[in-house]
């Protein structure tokens, strides 16, 4: 289940990626927190661009709206590590580029029920679009739209309104050359403390 909901990519255009030093972490992790005696979900948005390939992933709220990261993370390097998310449940948008041809895939992670309580309890994830060489010219991207899918009959395959803002935000970091930004999740936590996602601020390392 947890493949299905990432891309999957060819041998070729992942060394490509390599090769480029273009780091992207699609894979959400499960993490106590001993304090508030909980479990929650930490997604890591990643991910750049050189001129014609390109791979980010950035997390997301259930409803789609963009969330606080919890901690920057800033790199000596580009096009890896921007930011951290923590949530009880994520919507990760993850897309791959070539030139002006997309990959998209939406995808929504929960904490599941532990087998043993107490125990790491699993994360459940889910696809809820996934989009196939979808098209978007570098000036219509520069007016932030989103790239246009196509079923396998040619017909229109939109993305889910709830998270066509998302995946428009995400198409910006898929082609930031040499990216040091954050591109989906927000600012407003400070650097010595953040908000965890029952509201309470807890320490975090500056």
């Amino acid at each position: 289940m947890a493949n299905e909901s990432r891309l999957v990519l060819p041998k070729p255009m992942m060394a490509k990626l390599a090769s480029l030093g273009i780091y992207c972490q699609t894979w959400v992790t499960a993490e106590r927190q001993d304090r508030a005696k909980r479990w929650v979900l930490r997604g890591v948005e990643s991910g750049g661009s050189a001129k014609e390939f390109g791979r980010y992933i950035s997390f997301f709220a259930a409803d789609g709206s963009q969330m606080e990261w919890l901690q920057k993370a800033d790199r000596i390097g580009a096009n890896g590590v921007h930011a951290i998310a923590i949530g009880e449940a994520l919507i990760g948008v993850e897309m791959a580029r070539v030139d002006e041809t997309y990959q998209l895939v939406i995808s929504r992670h929960r904490l599941g029920k532990p087998k043993t309580e107490g125990k790491r309890p699993p994360v459940e994830s889910s696809v809820i679009f996934r989009g196939v060489d979808g098209q978007l010219s570098e000036k219509l991207r520069k007016q932030g739209l989103a790239p246009a899918f196509l079923t396998r009959s040619g017909e229109v395959k939109a993305v889910p309104g709830d998270f066509l803002d998302a995946v428009k935000l995400v198409a910006g970091g898929v082609s930031c050359l040499n990216c040091r930004h954050v591109h989906g999740l927000v600012g407003g936590a400070g650097s010595a403390e953040a908000k965890d996602p029952a509201g309470t601020v807890v320490a975090i390392a500056s």
